[in-house]
């Protein structure tokens, strides 16, 4: 998405920050930020309305190759 992509980055400083030192949590919290961010793209959004779409969140464990959904 045009953008959108480039400024995912952008959360990931607040993300830390609210973690407040915890990694698990700053992955989680950058996770339910970027998820934010995508839903506010018109062009994702209006996909999401009309059903065609569904914007998740999760996290993939590089050691199990399992994905965990987190939003």
């Amino acid at each position: 998405v045009p953008g959108v992509i480039s400024s995912l980055y952008y959360q990931i400083k607040p993300a830390c920050e609210h973690a407040g030192g915890d990694l698990d949590k700053a992955i989680e919290d950058n996770v339910k930020f970027q998820v934010d961010q995508l839903a506010t793209s018109p062009v994702l959004k209006g996909l999401v309305e009309k059903g065609d779409l569904e914007i998740v969140g999760g996290v993939y464990d590089l050691n199990t190759g399992k994905v965990s959904r987190v939003c």
